[in-house]
């Protein structure tokens, strides 16, 4: 791969991002089997209570918005996160990134636990959450400082989307703010379980052109296959099943729809389509998978990377990411993960270098 992103870094440290909504203090529990977990937990309730020992477990500041925030500025893009929490998070946010700007608005913060556990060969994480404040976040707490800021970045990526009973109405006000329509707008939704009554209203804002790119794990993608009537992701995918159900996402909703899988990624926007494997199966530590995924899927679409390099360049991430994270990858160590020989995997159709909003 002839990526050469360290001869971007100049233009990537220009670019302003906008991050929302959600702050989380997240405990992550390593499961090695979940079927143990659950008979230890039966017996254990049976017996009257009591503890489950030798289950690893840490515990770190998250959230979909946070973890993508930090990637970006860790990747040289100045970053501005906007996220509800209280006086504990605002001082363990103090710790991040030098170019990483927040705004705490004062609200309950999320708790998730995490469990992460090998499952068919990969690494699934199920994550236990309250979700605090961003259920009912609406925006109208954004004064008018913040949405000056959000209409005049170059992003603005909204997160977790599924767990906000008023997420089309915060979609609807930051994604129409004045000057976006020359500007990317990018949607994660995160996990859209009990969310499926919010896709079809979604639609309607995607049909008025407010949504430039959904970001999309498979258990989402085939969540949001099925409301809108179009079949189900199989169980058992494979790339094949990937890019077809990117594509026919992509003729419904019209955005551009970007799939992410522990196998690989897939790209539909208007008659192209594109999939890039994964440098590798991840064995260990699945949850921030998504968001990091995101952070660089993000970059390449501002500096306007062709569909494959900016599916290789996300994977890359990703898996760096994931796999390394004592020590944040930079666009660098990216390049340098890329010319050691890793090798990807790209099927495309009539690819060819997406239009600028």
């Amino acid at each position: 791969m002839n990526l050469k992103l360290s001869d971007s870094l100049r233009q990537v440290s220009r670019l302003t991002v906008s991050v929302l909504p959600d702050f989380f203090y997240d405990r992550l529990v390593s499961v090695p089997s979940l079927d143990r977990l659950f008979k230890e937990a039966k017996a254990k309730a049976a017996a009257g209570g009591g503890s489950l020992r030798g289950y690893s477990q840490s515990e770190i500041r998250g959230g979909n918005a946070v973890n993508l925030a930090f990637c970006l500025a860790s990747l040289s893009v100045k970053t501005t996160l906007y996220c509800i929490g209280d006086s504990h998070a605002r001082y363990l946010l103090a710790e991040r990134p030098e170019n990483c700007k927040v705004r705490v608005i004062a609200g309950q913060p999320g708790f998730t636990v995490a469990l992460e556990s090998p499952l068919r060969g990969r690494m699934a994480n199920v994550m236990i959450s309250d979700v605090g404040g961003i259920v009912n976040f609406d925006g109208r707490a954004l004064n008018r400082t913040d949405t000056t800021h959000l209409g005049k970045s170059d992003c603005i990526a909204l997160t977790n989307w599924s767990a906000n009973e008023r997420g089309n109405e915060l979609a609807r006000k930051v994604f129409s703010l004045p000057g976006r329509r020359a500007r990317l707008n990018f949607l994660d939704p995160a996990d859209l379980t009990g969310a499926e009554g919010r896709i079809k209203p979604l639609r309607r804002l995607v049909d008025q052109g407010l949504v430039d790119v959904i970001s999309l794990n498979e258990n989402e993608t085939s969540i949001m296959m099925k409301v809108l009537s179009l079949g189900r992701l199989p169980k058992h995918y494979r790339a094949p099943d990937v890019i077809k159900a990117s594509a026919k996402l992509h003729a419904v909703l019209h955005a551009r729809i970007d799939v992410h899988t522990p196998i690989g990624s897939a790209t539909a926007y208007n008659e192209e389509q594109v999939w890039v494997s994964s440098p590798g199966l991840v064995k260990s530590y699945a949850t921030g998978a998504g968001d990091a995924w995101d952070a660089a899927d993000i970059i390449g679409s501002l500096l306007r990377l062709l569909p494959r390099e900016r599916l290789q360049f996300a994977n890359a991430y990703a898996y760096l990411h994931i796999t390394r994270r004592t020590r944040a990858p930079s666009l660098k160590g990216v390049e340098r993960f890329l010319r050691g020989g890793m090798r990807f995997g790209v099927r495309s159709i009539h690819e060819r270098e997406q239009p600028a909003r």
